[in-house]
C-alpha cells in the first residue's frame, strides 16, 4: 500500500507539472486562432486533462507494481 501512495503523490506532483506545461503550450497557441476567454477555457480543459492522465497511468503502474512482484 506505501507504493501505491508513493505513485499517487508522484503522479500528482508530475501530473501538476504536465498539466501547467500542456496549459501554457495550448493557451499560446489557442490565442493564435480564437479570442482569449475561449483559449483560456479550452487551455484550462487541456490542462485538467492532462493532470488526470498522469495521475491516472502513475496510479495505474503504482497497482501493477503493488500485485506484480518481480
Amino acid at each position: 500500500m506505501n507504493n501505491l501512495l508513493l505513485f499517487a503523490v508522484l503522479g500528482a506532483i508530475f501530473g501538476f507539472l504536465g498539466g501547467l506545461a500542456a496549459f501554457f503550450i495550448t493557451y499560446e497557441e489557442y490565442l493564435r486562432h480564437q479570442d482569449k476567454k475561449s483559449a483560456f477555457k479550452s487551455s484550462l480543459e487541456t490542462g485538467f486533462l492532462a493532470f488526470f492522465v498522469f495521475l491516472i497511468i502513475s496510479i495505474l503502474v503504482g497497482f501493477i507494481f503493488n500485485t506484480v512482484k518481480f
